[in-house]
């Protein structure tokens, strides 16, 4: 099992003896997709923002998560077409996603796909000298979905690990949650943020967990929990769990 920790962007540099570096021009959306049954397929768009040609590396991973962290692992069941990709300057290109396995969604399945920049060097005519492009990462959430969509059901704990406070949602239901703005407040009335933005997500009867500013202490009064849900405003308590 390979385990990542997923980047919306994650920027890496290839050749740190290059005189230059150009900033990647690749674009990718939607930033999300969904497939709903009885629909067996959907896509994604690539453009390139720049005047220089690109190449880009599309491939599907299955999205879990165990211990409060994500997994992915690669997959065959969600397939890409096609999985390398050129792009002219200043044109896009599509590819499509495709649920390729037969077997019958029993219920909300959940895939990454991680979309590479593949590097080069440029020539600089005027100059003659190579400039280096950065290589940029994407990475997008997909959810297959079957026609009788769930619902989430989220329950929230707080315990001691290693020293540090872990604030841990299990989601119960049969469809994930995605949270921005986590916000977490102890019994002293101390509020601090866990996440700015985009927290994370809790996929469909899975867990996660976040390390919460050293200032909030898990205790037998409960941690308030406040955070944006996709589907609303999220309130609620996270009792403490026996320290392990």
């Amino acid at each position: 099992m390979r385990t990542w920790t997923p980047a919306i962007v994650a920027a890496m540099l290839t050749l740190a003896t290059a005189p230059f570096a150009h900033a990647g021009s690749l674009q990718v959306s939607p930033t999300f997709v969904e497939i709903a049954a009885p629909a067996a397929a959907s896509s994604i768009t690539l453009r390139n923002s720049g005047s220089i040609p690109l190449k880009a590396q599309v491939r599907v991973f299955r999205w879990t998560q165990a211990d409060g962290k994500d997994v992915l692992e690669p997959t065959t069941d969600l397939v890409a077409s096609p999985p390398m990709v050129s792009v002219a300057g200043g044109k896009q290109a599509v590819v499509r996603l495709v649920r390729h396995t037969k077997q019958p969604l029993a219920g909300e399945e959940s895939y990454r796909i991680l979309v590479d920049e593949i590097p080069g060097l440029v020539t600089k005519t005027s100059t003659n000298q190579s400039s280096l492009q950065l290589a940029f990462r994407y990475s997008v959430p997909v959810f297959a979905m079957p026609q009788a969509k769930g619902k989430p059901s989220l329950t929230w704990s707080a315990a001691k690990r290693d020293g540090k406070t872990l604030i841990t949602a299990v989601n119960n239901g049969d469809r994930r949650v995605r949270l921005a703005d986590f916000r977490v407040k102890d019994a002293r009335g101390k509020e601090v943020v866990v996440a700015k933005g985009l927290a994370g997500y809790v996929l469909a009867r899975s867990s996660m967990s976040w390390v919460a500013p050293s200032t909030i202490q898990a205790g037998s009064t409960p941690i308030l929990i406040a955070a944006d849900g996709d589907q609303g405003a999220i309130n609620a308590e996270a009792r403490a769990e026996a320290a392990r």
